[in-house]
């Protein structure tokens, strides 16, 4: 029964804090550095760690007036060309961001970061490029997108389509679309908002050869990630990556 309690407490804990996020974001509150609560927030509502460093990367400029911040990122492979991304830096969440979330049923986990999983998803795709030359692929809940623009930079695939079912972060994917153009040399890039529920896809005339995903299998909101790849869009020849690295 001890047991029991402490859990309940734990879980109660956690509860308070993400509602003391929503707080923060509605009311737009000031944060104190030195405030136990908001360090306790941070820790619960970001990822604990800043990645393993497998695709490095440095800081190229950062308006302190703005939640924006463009990071470089430095392919592990000689020859191939570093890839700009524009990205979210701050710790809060905005009331338009759970507005957004709310209207299209969605979560807004891709705009937080970039998460260790997709570092660890980019390192693998680039370590086995001969699996993607030639080959249309899609990622899926690509937040920033970097595994797919690493893709469509480095292993000479003929299409990467690059989605997530949130609006916002699919104009940053168009957005590090178009500042990376130039480096995808014949590779066709695109963004793409597909949603995991999406039982059609209009704007598509072929099937994948490639499905790649990072950390998309581990909540349950997401155990139905293959509706959103309809069986008419996927070669019965296709292979699911898929790498978790964030836990």
């Amino acid at each position: 029964m001890e047991t029991d309690n402490n859990s309940s407490n734990s879980k109660t804990s956690a509860s308070s804090l993400r509602w003391g996020i929503l707080r923060r974001a509605v009311l737009n509150l000031a944060k104190n550095p030195e405030d136990e609560s908001q360090l306790a927030m941070n820790i619960i509502s970001r990822k604990a760690t800043k990645g393993f460093n497998l695709i490095p990367c440095q800081l190229l400029h950062h308006d302190h007036e703005s939640r924006d911040a463009r990071l470089c990122y430095t392919l592990p492979i000689q020859g191939s060309p570093k890839l700009v991304l524009t990205q979210r830096v701050d710790n809060s969440a905005s009331l338009s961001d759970f507005e957004v979330c709310n209207r299209f049923n969605i979560d807004n986990t891709g705009l937080v970061c970039q998460w260790p999983s997709e570092d660890v998803l980019a390192y693998f795709c680039l370590s086995h490029g001969n699996m993607f030359r030639s080959k249309r692929v899609i990622e899926l809940g690509s937040g920033y997108g970097l595994a797919g623009l690493a893709i469509a930079a480095a292993t000479e695939a003929l299409e990467v389509v690059i989605s997530d079912g949130n609006p916002q972060v699919v104009d940053y994917i168009q957005h590090n679309i178009n500042t990376n153009s130039g480096a995808f040399g014949e590779t066709s890039v695109k963004s793409m908002k597909l949603h995991w529920h999406q039982k059609e896809i209009s704007n598509l005339s072929h099937t994948f050869d490639v499905i790649v995903a990072s950390d998309c299998l581990a909540s349950n909101f997401q155990q139905h990630i293959f509706q959103g790849i309809p069986q008419r869009s996927c070669s019965n020849n296709s292979a699911l990556v898929e790498k978790c690295g964030t836990l």
